[in-house]
């Protein structure tokens, strides 16, 4: 019994092997979001989605950054929602443009004091 279970674990990962072995050996470079908190407070509950995938940081003192590495597979948007860990409210940005072409990016939002949010792009 135990050598059937081997053997059909064995053959389960030679059979994803094979149908996934483009993905598995093409290592592709990927896209770079940097999210800067310069607003004087600790941000909370930091939410950055870009083309259906969500990053999850929890707290990010002041004058520190957060990297989250991506890959795309359209041309897609940031859209960006934090709160405070002093004050009440939650803040929200929507912007930014992320080609899937096979230029690659560092997405740099450095959020200020008063909730708005600087974007800058370029090569990586």
């Amino acid at each position: 019994m135990k050598r059937f279970i081997f053997l059909l674990l064995f053959a389960l990962a030679g059979w994803y092997a094979w149908k996934h072995w483009p993905e598995l050996t093409q290592h592709t470079p990927s896209h770079e979001a940097v999210v800067e908190n310069d607003t004087g407070l600790t941000m909370v509950r930091i939410r950055l989605t870009v083309d259906g995938q969500t990053f999850v940081k929890e707290e990010l003192p002041n004058e520190q950054s957060a990297r989250f590495p991506f890959k795309v597979a359209h041309d897609s948007s940031f859209d960006l929602e934090w709160g405070w860990k002093e004050k009440m409210g939650e803040s929200h940005w929507h912007g930014g443009m992320i080609p899937q072409g096979p230029m690659v990016q560092r997405h740099r939002m450095q959020v200020d004091g008063d909730g708005g949010v600087i974007y800058t792009a370029s090569a990586k």
